[in-house]
């Protein structure tokens, strides 16, 4: 999609009002970091989300006492399901790959997460089988 100016809409340029530049800048750059901003929590949301995937699965597959298949099968349906559901991003490989991220990074909170290394709460908490987050650990 092509943004339309108004030369290429058919009018003459309009004279830019005193300080436009500086107003327009500070816009920009304030739609930057908020975008920046946006991506960076949505990033950390998303990876807290697949490294709780990954422990539902396991605690999933403890509680079968790994039976020969038993995980090979609940993946497969959680994969079938939730592609069903939510569309890409579930597949088998996936889901294994959200199981190696819990198996290999069990512990949720890291000191370089923490604005106060003592004493910090942990980002992300389960409350009752919810996600929730928790901004007191996220630097400002």
């Amino acid at each position: 999609m092509t943004k339309k100016t108004p030369a290429a809409a058919g009018a003459a340029p309009a004279a830019l009002p005193a300080g436009y530049a500086g107003i327009h800048g500070g816009i920009v750059e304030v739609l930057d970091a908020a975008r920046r901003a946006t991506a960076r929590s949505v990033n950390a949301l998303m990876t807290a989300s697949y490294w709780e995937i990954g422990r539902r699965i396991v605690e999933a597959e403890q509680q079968g006492k790994r039976r020969a298949g038993y995980g090979e099968q609940l993946i497969e349906r959680l994969s079938a399901d939730l592609t069903a559901q939510f569309g890409r991003g579930f597949s088998r490989p996936n889901l294994q790959q959200m199981r190696s991220f819990f198996l290999t990074w069990p512990i949720r909170q890291t000191v370089s997460s923490c604005r106060f290394p003592i004493g910090c709460s942990p980002e992300v908490k389960q409350d009752g089988g919810s996600l929730a987050t928790s901004t007191s650990a996220i630097p400002g």
